[in-house]
């Protein structure tokens, strides 16, 4: 009688587990919004019915047009147009692609550092680890849009402004993440054997300890990034994110604010919608890759 080996056996336990959780009907659609959200942000300028901050096709003539109607030179507003002649459509995607960059330019940089903390604060422990741990509580005491504001106060507007505003808020909770987890790895025998080869500490850490705790770092630079799409959003609503001259979602929900009771609804609704979609695609996605990640957590 033939036995079948039990790696073989483990590996279509793993497949039949992973096509079993990512089969799920909110996964799906949230893996497809995501798909969907990702590739208009960044094919947006050959997407784009028009490029809505190019002062030569702007008309002012166009202002708060309905959705479907046509704009002064033919073409149809499918969501509508803002105050300022705007195509929404249009602006939509321009800044999508604003905030995917924001978020995920900031979220590669602070996950990062924080990796950089984590990991020298859990190897070497002691008084490294106290002085490490200690900012990072300072860091996170302080709530991340309180933080964020006051450093663009005193750096002003800019894309590359709000990039290094949510770096600084979010390198903490990565640092504090990564150190939790490379602390039970730290004590493992691997880790000891090791140290009792003399390995240096550069290679014990990047080499061995590194990538054994980066799991949990995945599925928090997933949340992190819909989370840091929310603040820049709420900066630029604000008035203080990126400029009025740069695409922004918040921006252009702030725009339709002041005109949704005279019933120019759409210039607030469907940007508010895209981000709403947008930010719930990546927390649901985020959700199931942290139930299939850590087999603890699933049913």
């Amino acid at each position: 009688m033939q036995t079948i080996p039990i790696r073989m056996r483990t590996n279509r336990k793993t497949r039949s587990a992973m096509r079993e959780k990512f089969s799920q009907p909110s996964t799906v659609v949230s893996g497809v919004l995501l798909f969907l959200v990702t590739i208009c942000a960044t094919f947006a300028p050959l997407i784009a019915p028009t490029n809505p901050y190019d002062l030569s096709v702007v008309s002012i003539m166009d202002g708060r047009l309905a959705p479907g109607e046509k704009m002064f030179d033919g073409t149809v507003a499918w969501l509508g147009t803002d105050g300022a002649g705007r195509d929404v459509l249009s602006a939509i995607l321009f800044g999508l692609r604003t905030s995917l960059i924001v978020a995920v330019c900031s979220a590669v940089i602070a996950l990062f550092i924080g990796l950089l903390v984590g990991l020298t604060a859990a190897f070497f422990g002691g008084r490294i680890d106290s002085f490490l741990m200690r900012i990072v509580d300072i860091q996170l005491s302080f709530p991340a849009i309180l933080v964020a504001l006051v450093l663009l106060a005193l750096l002003g507007k800019g894309i590359d402004k709000v990039i290094i505003a949510l770096i600084i808020v979010q390198w903490a909770i990565y640092a504090r993440t990564v150190r939790a987890t490379a602390i039970v790895e730290r004590r493992k025998e691997y880790i000891e054997a090791a140290t009792c080869l003399r390995l240096s500490s550069f290679r014990i850490i990047w080499k061995h300890l590194l990538p054994n705790s980066i799991s949990p770092l995945i599925v928090l630079a997933t949340l992190q990034t819909a989370h840091s799409i929310s603040i820049e959003a709420t900066l630029s609503f604000l008035g203080v994110g990126v400029p009025i001259t740069e695409p922004s979602l918040g921006s252009l929900i702030s725009n339709g604010f002041d005109y949704i009771l005279s019933g120019a609804y759409w210039i607030t609704l469907f940007p508010g919608i895209m981000l709403f979609a947008t930010v719930a695609a990546i927390n649901i996605f985020g959700d199931r890759l942290r139930v299939l990640l850590n087999p603890r957590l699933s049913k």
